[in-house]
């Protein structure tokens, strides 16, 4: 054979012979390599979706991150605003402060004064406390004169009470006397109109009436109307007005002439006196309210 034939069978048995092992290597690791390139398609898939996730999340970080970028910003903006006013707010107190120093001067320089005056405020304050101790003694005084005054006012208080019930006890009695002497004025008036006019002298002057003896004004403040026609008016002055039984008064109102008022009881402040005179349909009735009026001498 050739040489050359002979190479070539030998290198043709060392190929079959290194060949073989890695045909049955290639055989045995095909399935391993399938295995690895799913697994390597699959976390590629797997990587895809994480980097979606990723790429989400990052945008979502971008979106938070520009939201606190522009909070950042306004917070920014109002600490500048802030900073301006604090500077401002500054400068003010700066101002004051100068202004608190030209007063602390001022302050320092009349406190001086004071300082110089302080003798004359000792001597002063001294004078004072003498005169507060005096004014303090006299109020010591005062309160026990308020204290003694306060018992006088209760005794005085007690006998008003008491003064004050008298008069009540009066007032019924009198108004008793009164009630009474209208009663008995009612039985003359009814003995009247069944025997006549009494006889006797003292009667007949009562009746006709006196002349007053000095010039008064009164006023009508009650009038009863009794059963028989006989009319009793009370006016506001008495005793102490120099009223006295048997005045013949004269009733008016305006200019117009009402009647006579003949006066049958007297009282310290009211009279009481029997109408006459009285014509209602042409004059008026007597009322409340009207003028009584006396004049010296004069009936």
């Amino acid at each position: 054979m050739h040489v050359l034939t002979k190479i070539f069978i030998v290198l043709v048995s060392l190929l079959a012979v290194l060949l073989v092992p890695l045909v049955v290597v290639y055989a045995q690791n095909e399935d391993t390599f399938k295995s690895k390139y799913a697994d390597a398609v699959a976390q590629k898939t797997s990587a895809q979706g994480m980097a979606k996730a990723a790429i989400a999340s990052h945008a979502a970080a971008e979106v938070r991150l520009q939201a606190q970028i522009d909070a950042a910003a306004a917070a920014n903006r109002d600490l500048a605003e802030q900073l301006a006013a604090k500077v401002a707010e500054i400068r003010r107190l700066e101002s004051e402060l100068a202004a608190a120093k030209a007063m602390q001067a001022e302050i320092r320089k009349e406190l001086a004064i004071l300082a110089s005056a302080g003798k004359a405020n000792q001597e002063l304050a001294v004078s004072l406390v003498d005169e507060l101790r005096t004014l303090r003694d006299s109020a010591l005084q005062g309160e026990r004169q308020i204290v003694e005054l306060d018992e006088a006012n209760r005794e005085l208080s007690g006998q008003l009470s008491v003064a004050v019930a008298a008069r009540r006890a009066l007032e019924e009695e009198l108004q008793q006397v009164r009630d009474e002497n209208a009663q008995a004025l009612n039985t003359i008036g009814i003995y009247h109109n069944i025997h006549g006019p009494l006889s006797t002298d003292r009667m007949v002057a009562t009746a006709e009436g006196i002349r007053p003896t000095q010039d008064l004004d009164a006023t009508i403040i009650s009038v009863r109307r009794g059963a028989d026609n006989q009319v009793l008016a009370e006016i506001d002055a008495g005793s102490r007005d120099g009223v006295k039984v048997g005045w013949k008064m004269t009733i008016g109102k305006g200019g117009t002439f009402i009647g006579n008022l003949r006066i049958i009881s007297v009282d310290i402040n009211r009279s009481t006196g029997i109408v006459t005179l009285e014509n209602e349909l042409e004059r008026g009735p007597v009322e409340v309210g009207q003028r009584v009026i006396a004049r010296k001498g004069r009936d």
